[in-house]
């Protein structure tokens, strides 16, 4: 393979109702030192993007522009690990840059085998947009390098900035559609898809010298919305996992709400603030743990019970 041509990949954007911010990533990905084979945007904007759509094949790279009527992040991530062309799918969001060697780094460090996988940093873009902007919160910071094989204490699979194995996310379902942005519990998707390729075996190696600036766009009140989206999804995630004879997910969620309190308590004093961001997250925990385990546990059932019925 010569140092020009495009690597065997394919990039997965999903993206909706940002246009600009969508064809602004497109850009950060094409101009970089090193092209995918493929480059797939899942847009489930309103209006086409007609722009993208016709790109074609820029410096040996195809574009692939799928317009869905569809809505919800995860559902966005099925359609388009369904339709990449190359194994290894490469995940970016539509609000971040990509540095200009980021695409080999994280490929080289990735190592082989059908189950590896690879995630690299996600930092702070500078404040842009209008003023007050705040750096985004679900960033990846870690600068060393780590590997990481089983169940762990902590999430280390992120929503962006991550190649994943295709086939092994689709054979474990794909990404569950109940979770992540537009779905009922917006957030967690990524934490969710981390543990069960874990589960299944997958080895993640982070590689920090590939790195994305996450841009920093939203203002003070989106961002404590989020805080709130965010606890929802993680209280469902963990719901989701919870088993009788398993005490993996009790205790990540006793972690994580313990932790948050404490926060929360040191910030009180000083920075009532931040200290109302981890209340706000810490209520949307217990929101989403609790709408899970009365809804989502009792469709299950229902769906088992249905089952056992026909057969």
């Amino acid at each position: 393979m010569t140092d020009d041509e495009p690597l065997d990949a394919t990039i997965l954007i999903c993206s909706r109702n940002r246009p600009q911010m969508l064809a602004e990533t497109v850009e950060s990905v094409l101009c970089g030192a090193r092209v995918p084979r493929e480059l797939l945007v899942v847009d489930q904007s309103a209006e086409p993007h007609t722009a993208l759509a016709a790109l074609g094949t820029v410096r040996g790279c195809t574009v692939t522009y799928l317009h869905s009527e569809s809505s919800g992040l995860s559902r966005a991530r099925n359609i388009g690990l369904r339709a990449a062309a190359c194994e290894v799918v490469v995940l970016v969001d539509d609000d971040m840059y990509v540095e200009e060697h980021w695409l080999q780094r994280l490929l080289a460090g990735r190592g082989d085998g059908p189950r590896a996988i690879a995630t690299g940093r996600v930092l702070a873009g500078p404040a842009e947009g209008q003023a007050g902007s705040v750096p985004p919160a679900a960033l990846v910071t870690r600068a060393t390098p780590a590997v990481y094989r089983g169940r762990q204490p902590t999430d280390v699979v992120p929503g962006a900035n991550v190649a994943l194995p295709r086939d092994i996310a689709l054979e474990l379902g794909g990404y569950d559609e109940r979770l992540g942005a537009g779905g009922r519990f917006a957030s967690a998707d990524d934490n969710d898809m981390g543990l069960r390729l874990l589960e299944a075996g997958c080895e993640v190696r982070h590689v920090p010298d590939a790195v994305m600036l996450h841009r920093a766009w939203r203002t003070p009140r989106e961002r404590a919305r989020m805080r709130w989206t965010y606890g929802r999804g993680k209280g469902a995630f963990y719901a989701k996992h919870l088993r009788r004879s398993d005490s993996y997910a009790l205790e990540r969620l006793r972690a994580d709400a313990g932790g948050r309190l404490a926060a929360m308590a040191r910030a009180l004093p000083r920075a009532p603030g931040s200290a109302a961001g981890h209340a706000l997250y810490l209520a949307g925990l217990l929101s989403g743990a609790g709408e899970w385990l009365l809804r989502e546990r009792l469709r299950e059932r229902h769906g088992r019970g249905a089952t056992r019925a026909r057969g």
